[in-house]
C-alpha cells in the first residue's frame, strides 16, 4: 500500500512539472489596453517567439524584472497560434512565471510602433507618465535593468 501511495505522489508531481505555462491568446485591442499608461507602474511588453534564440535567451531577464515593485511585465509571443503549446512548453522549461500572451493577429507590427521593422526580440516600455520607448534589440540582464532604472527615475 505504501508503494502505491508513493508511486501515486511521484506521478502527480511529474504531471505537475510537465504542465505547460499557460499562454493566453490576445488581440490587438486587448494588447492596446496593456500598453496604456498606468498611474503607478511601468509596463514592459516583450515580443518574442519560441524559434528566436535571442528572444529565448532574454526571457529570464524579463521574468526577473517582473519581481521589481512598480513594474508590470507582459511577455507576448508572436508564434503562430498552432505553435502555442510549443511556446508554453518553452516557458515551462525556462521556469518563466510572468504573464504571457500569444498575439493572435496578422499585420500588427506598425500598430505596435511605426518604427518597428518586425524583427524580434522587441520591447515596448510605457512609463506612468505616458512616455513610450520602443527597442528592436535583445538585452543583457544588466542593460535591461539599467534601462528600466533610467526610465523610472525620469
Amino acid at each position: 500500500m505504501m508503494k502505491i501511495t508513493g508511486l501515486s505522489v511521484l506521478i502527480l508531481l511529474l504531471s505537475l512539472q510537465l504542465k505547460a505555462q499557460s499562454i493566453v491568446p490576445i488581440k490587438l485591442d486587448e494588447l492596446s489596453e496593456l500598453s496604456k499608461p498606468n498611474a503607478t507602474n511601468l509596463s514592459v511588453i516583450n515580443f518574442w517567439a519560441s524559434w528566436c534564440g535571442p528572444c529565448v535567451k532574454e526571457l529570464p531577464y524579463f521574468d526577473n524584472l517582473s519581481k521589481k515593485p512598480n513594474v508590470d511585465v507582459y511577455l507576448v509571443s508572436v508564434d503562430f497560434i498552432q505553435d502555442k503549446a510549443k511556446a508554453e512548453m518553452l516557458l515551462q522549461k525556462k521556469n518563466i512565471k510572468s504573464q504571457s500572451y500569444l498575439l493572435d493577429e496578422k499585420n500588427f507590427v506598425e500598430q505596435i510602433d511605426k518604427t518597428w521593422s518586425g524583427a524580434i526580440p522587441a520591447t515596448l516600455i510605457v512609463a506612468s507618465n505616458g512616455s513610450r520607448y520602443f527597442y528592436e534589440k535583445s538585452f543583457s540582464e544588466a542593460e535591461l535593468e539599467e534601462l528600466v532604472n533610467n526610465i523610472t527615475s525620469k
